[in-house]
């Protein structure tokens, strides 16, 4: 038993981190996505939600905006 909860723990943990990665390469708040990302099961929408958004930064002159 004590294993799984650590194997959770771990899974849970690295979800998290996940998100906090996507949040700081899309640049969306960091915090937030973070902590929302360390709720149980509730990180795996989080995490799901931040690979779909568009990225926050500005594109530079030298890469085409998508349409």
């Amino acid at each position: 038993m004590t294993q799984l909860i650590v194997l959770l723990l771990i899974v849970n943990l690295g979800i998290a981190y996940q998100c906090y990665r996507n949040a700081t390469f899309k640049g969306y708040p960091v915090k937030t996505f973070t902590g929302l990302g360390l709720v149980p099961y509730f990180n795996l929408v989080v995490w799901v939600y931040l690979l779909f958004l568009p990225d926050l930064k500005p594109f530079s002159m030298n890469e085409k905006q998508p349409l």
